[in-house]
């Protein structure tokens, strides 16, 4: 029986929600915003234009949210060269597992396709993925389930023969919306989320035993 598995990207692959945090607050500042940690926290697996559009009707913002992403994308690719991206821990070992026992492994991300680009090539980790879908590829990103169901489609393979490793409320919301199961990985600089309507809680990639991930793969045949 073949095997499919969706990685979400930052929190889960990359540990990048401290730069993106830090990016973004320097955007804030510039237009007099200041935003709690508890508040960005809230932001974490959310489509890049429902965050400015959420930013907006929250602070009050002046401007059209799609205008306000472009120059947070413009600010982001300009500093983002000189930020360190480090892998989460134990995600390479995992990868490396799965790939040797056959699992066919692919990447659904918030984030736009240039970030995927410069974030996957600083980690060298582009070759394990299949297929790369961004929420620039379809029409509603996280909580809405659009990238994980583009993925089942590029497989023409039922959502339910899918298992997606998520960090967030909004990732795990999307891939339980998809018919899809869902780890939940619990990375605390991706805040306290909620990730309760996961079918399995990790606090490391490590807890992942070959017997584990064949449960989930067990109630489909």
């Amino acid at each position: 029986m073949q095997k499919h598995v969706i990685f979400d990207m930052d929190g889960v692959l990359v540990d990048s929600e401290p730069v993106h945090m830090q990016i973004l607050e320097e955007v804030l500042a510039g237009i007099g915003v200041e935003v709690t940690r508890e508040y960005h926290f809230t932001l974490v697996g959310m489509g890049a234009l429902m965050i400015w559009e959420k930013l907006k009707k929250d602070f009050g913002l002046n401007g059209d949210p799609r205008d306000l992403l472009e120059a947070h994308k413009a600010y982001f690719f300009q500093v983002i060269h000189n930020r360190e991206i480090p892998l989460t821990n134990g995600i390479s070992e995992l990868l490396d597992r799965l790939k040797l026992e056959g699992y066919n492994l692919s990447l659904g991300s918030s984030s736009p396709v240039k970030l995927i680009d410069i974030f996957m090539e600083k980690v060298n980790l582009r070759s394990y993925f299949d297929h790369v879908v961004s929420s620039e590829h379809v029409a509603n990103g996280k909580p809405f389930p659009d990238i994980f169901l583009r993925i089942s489609e590029l497989y023409d393979i039922s959502p339910d023969k899918f298992v997606v490793i998520e960090d967030s409320k909004n990732g795990v919301r999307a891939a339980r919306s998809a018919g899809m199961q869902c780890i939940g990985y619990r990375n605390m600089n991706s805040g306290n989320q909620d990730l309760s309507a996961a079918n399995l809680l990790i606090y490391d990639f490590r807890e992942l035993t070959t017997e584990k991930m064949d449960m989930f793969y067990l109630v489909n045949e």
